[in-house]
C-alpha cells in the first residue's frame, strides 16, 4: 500500500500532536482538557498505533544531532572550529560545566516518555481487542527496542541515571533523584537486557505490515531499529560475548529469512560485507551519497532514516559540518586526518602501494576551500543549490555489524574469525590456499568450512572443480573491501613457529586478544568516524581495561590534541580523564 506524505500526516498527525503535548514543556500541562486529545481518541485501531509508531520515529529525528555531536566531539576524530561556541569547546576537552546545554538529559527522556506512553496504550488496545497479538507484538517490540536504544545512549552519556518504564505525570520529576533513583549504568544494561531479550518480536517486520509502506517516495522497510543488533550490543557492553556473537550471528545471516528462495544477488550480499564493486574500493563512498534505498548501499544498511528538504525536522548536518553556507561547526581532527594517511592502498599497477585510505580524504571527510570539512553527511549538497537538503542519518550498518560481532568473538576466544573480518574476510582466514579458488587446479572443497560451532559457524568454501559455492564465500573482510592492505600479526610473539602444524598453538592468548582489539578500535575509526560511534567504542574497551590499562581512555582523547600541535590540553585532558568520574557528562536536568 503507497501513501503519500499528506496522506500519513493525516493519520499521524492526532498522535503526533499528543505526543507534542505529553513531552513539552510545564504549561502546557496548564491547557483546559477540552482542548488537548485523550489516549481513546489517537489509539483506536491499528492505523493508530502505526501513527505513534512513526511519530516516534519523527522524534527521533530530531535528536540526530545531538547523537552525532556527543558521540562524535567527545572522541578523538572530531574537533571543534573557531566558530565552535563555548559549550561544543567544553565537550571536546571533557571540561563540561553545569549549564552546559549537552548535559541535559531531557531530549532523550522526552522521546522515552512518549516511548511509555505508546507501550501502556498498546496494553490498552489489546486488552481491549482493538490490537490483534501480532500487530502488538510488532509494534510493542519496535517502541520497547527504540526505547532500550535511547537508554543505552543516556547510560553512556551520563553515567548513573534513572530508569523509568512507566507514563509520568510531570516529566520534571525525573530530575528529583529522591523520587527517582538512579541507576548505575553497570545495573542499567541488566534492566536493558532483560526488557530487550522478553521482547515479543525480533525479526524484521513480515510482508504484509501496514508498517512496511511508502510514504512520499521513502519505503520504509528500513525505517525501523534491528532488534537483535541492539540486543547484541548491550550484551557487549555487559561483556557476555557468547550471546552478543548470537544475536550478531543471526543478523549477519538474515538474508535467510529475507531471501529464503536464494535466487537473487541480495541473498550473497546483503548484510555480508562482500565484494560487490558498487560499494568496494573508490565506491566505497556510495553508501553514504546515494540516495535513500537506492539499490546496492541498502545491501549495507540495515537502520537508516531520511530527511526531507519540504518537512520537519530539517537535516541538521549541513549547519553542523559544512562551511560554504552552514556554521561549520564541527570538523575531522588532525589525528583522524592521520590515521587514514597512514593507510596503504591495493589494486591495480597504478593504484596498488599508494599511500592514503580510500574512505578518508574525497570520502569521510574533504578540503573545502582551506579547510577540512566532515563529507558523509554532505556529499550531494551544493551551495548553489542551498534549499536541496534532502539527507539520511545511517543508525546502523553492516560494517558496525561486522565489526562489532569480531569484536564479541575476539574477547570470546576466536581470534582468528574476529581477525579474518576485519582483515581479508573469512576464506582467507581458514582456506589454505585461496589462490587455487579462481584456478584450474582440482581441489577438495569439502574441509575449508570454518569449523567452530555457532555461533561462530560460517560456510565459506569455494571451489572449481567441482563448482561449489557456499553462503560466505563472497566476504571480503572490512579492510579487502577498502582496498587498503592487510595487517599482520607478529606470529613469533603470540605463536608457537616451532609446531610443525599449520595452525601453530597460541602462545599468550591475552596479548593476541588486546592487540586484534586494538586493531578493531583503530579499523571503527577509519570505517566508522562521524556516524555516532567513536566515543562509545572508546569508552566501552576503557570500560572493559581498567584493572589492566587505567590510562586507555585519556591516552586515546589526549592523542587527538598531541596530533594538533595543542600539547596544553592534551596534558589537561590526560588528568581529567584519568579519573572515572570524568568520563560522564554531568545529569544535569534543565
Amino acid at each position: 500500500m503507497e501513501k503519500n506524505l499528506s496522506q500519513a500526516f493525516r493519520s499521524i498527525l492526532p498522535v503526533i500532536i499528543f505526543l507534542s503535548l505529553f513531552s513539552s514543556c510545564r504549561n502546557t500541562f496548564d491547557i483546559k482538557p477540552e482542548n488537548a486529545l485523550k489516549p481513546d481518541q489517537v489509539y483506536r485501531n491499528v492505523f493508530d498505533a502505526d501513527a505513534a509508531v512513526i511519530g516516534i520515529y519523527g522524534k527521533l529525528l530530531g535528536i540526530a544531532e545531538r547523537y552525532v555531536i556527543l558521540n562524535e566531539l567527545r572522541g578523538d576524530l572530531t574537533d571543534v572550529t573557531t566558530n565552535s561556541d563555548q559549550y561544543l569547546k567544553q565537550l571536546n576537552t571533557h571540561n563540561v560545566s553545569d549549564d552546559n546545554p549537552y548535559a541535559d538529559p531531557r531530549p532523550f527522556y522526552e522521546i522515552i516518555m512518549n516511548c511509555n506512553d505508546a507501550l501502556k496504550n498498546f496494553d490498552v488496545m489489546l486488552q481491549n481487542n482493538r490490537l490483534t497479538v501480532n500487530d502488538y507484538n510488532l509494534r510493542y517490540s519496535d517502541i520497547g527496542a527504540i526505547r532500550s536504544w535511547l537508554y543505552l545512549q543516556v547510560g553512556i552519556h551520563f553515567g548513573n541515571v534513572p530508569y523509568v518504564t512507566d507514563p509520568i505525570a510531570d516529566i520534571n520529576d525525573l530530575k528529583d533523584e529522591s523520587k527517582f533513583p538512579r541507576l548505575s549504568f553497570d545495573d542499567l544494561l541488566d534492566k536493558l537486557i532483560s526488557f530487550t531479550a522478553a521482547l515479543p518480536y525480533k525479526d524484521p517486520f513480515p510482508a504484509g505490515t501496514s508498517l512496511l509502506t511508502t510514504v512520499d517516495t521513502y519505503n520504509t522497510e528500513k525505517f525501523f531499529i534491528n532488534k537483535k543488533c541492539l540486543l547484541g550490543d548491550l550484551y557487549l557492553w555487559k561483556g557476555d560475548y557468547t550471546q552478543a556473537a548470537v544475536r550478531y550471528h543471526d543478523v549477519m545471516n538474515y538474508a535467510d529469512v529475507l531471501f529464503p528462495a536464494r535466487i537473487n544477488e541480495q541473498w550473497w550480499e546483503v548484510y555480508k560485507v562482500a565484494f560487490t564493486a558498487n560499494l568496494n574500493g573508490a565506491n566505497w563512498v556510495n553508501i553514504f551519497r546515494q540516495p535513500y534505498g537506492e539499490r546496492y548501499s541498502n545491501y549495507e544498511i540495515i537502520w537508516d532514516l531520511p530527511f526531507d528538504k519540504n518537512f520537519s525536522p530539517v537535516n541538521p548536518f549541513i549547519n553542523l559540518f559544512d562551511n560554504t553556507t552552514g556554521s561549520y561547526l564541527l570538523k575531522p581532527s588532525a589525528l583522524a586526518i592521520q590515521n587514514w594517511d597512514k593507510q596503504v592502498q591495493t589494486g591495480d599497477a597504478v593504484t596498488n602501494n599508494t599511500p592514503g585510505d580510500l574512505r578518508g580524504r574525497g570520502a569521510s571527510w574533504k578540503m573545502t576551500g582551506a579547510q577540512p570539512v566532515v563529507n558523509k553527511y554532505t556529499y550531494n549538497y551544493s551551495p548553489a543549490l542551498p534549499f536541496e537538503t534532502n539527507g539520511k542519518w545511517i543508525l546502523y550498518r553492516a560494517a558496525v555489524l561486522h565489526l562489532r560481532y569480531a569484536e564479541a568473538a575476539n574477547r570470546d576466544g576466536r581470534n582468528r574469525l574476529a581477525f579474518g573480518l576485519l582483515n581479508q574476510g573469512i576464506k582467507n582466514a581458514f582456506d589454505p590456499n585461496p589462490e587455487l579458488a579462481s584456478s584450474h587446479e582440482t581441489r577438495d572443497v569439502t574441509n575449508m568450512q570454518q569449523s567452530f560451532g555457532a555461533p561462530y559457524d560460517f560456510d565459506a568454501r569455494m571451489g572449481d572443480f567441482p563448482i561449489f559455492r557456499a553462503a560466505w564465500y563472497r566476504n571480503v573482510g572490512i579492510r579487502t573491501r577498502a582496498s587498503v592492505k592487510p595487517l599482520a600479526l607478529d606470529s613469533v610473539k603470540y605463536f608457537n613457529m616451532n609446531s610443525p602444524e599449520q595452525d601453530k598453538p597460541v602462545t599468550d592468548r591475552e596479548e593476541l586478544t588486546l592487540d586484534i582489539e586494538d586493531k578493531l578500535i583503530a579499523e571503527d575509526g577509519l570505517e566508522l568516524a562521524y556516524e555516532g560511534y567513536r566515543w562509545p567504542d572508546l569508552l566501552r574497551a576503557a570500560l572493559r581495561r581498567q584493572s589492566s590499562d587505567p590510562g586507555y581512555l585519556a591516552n586515546k582523547i589526549a592523542a587527538k590534541f598531541d596530533a594538533s600541535g595543542n600539547a596544553a590540553a592534551a596534558t589537561e585532558v590526560r588528568t581529567r580523564l584519568a579519573n572515572k568520574a570524568n568520563w560522564y557528562l554531568p545529569f544535569k536536568w534543565k
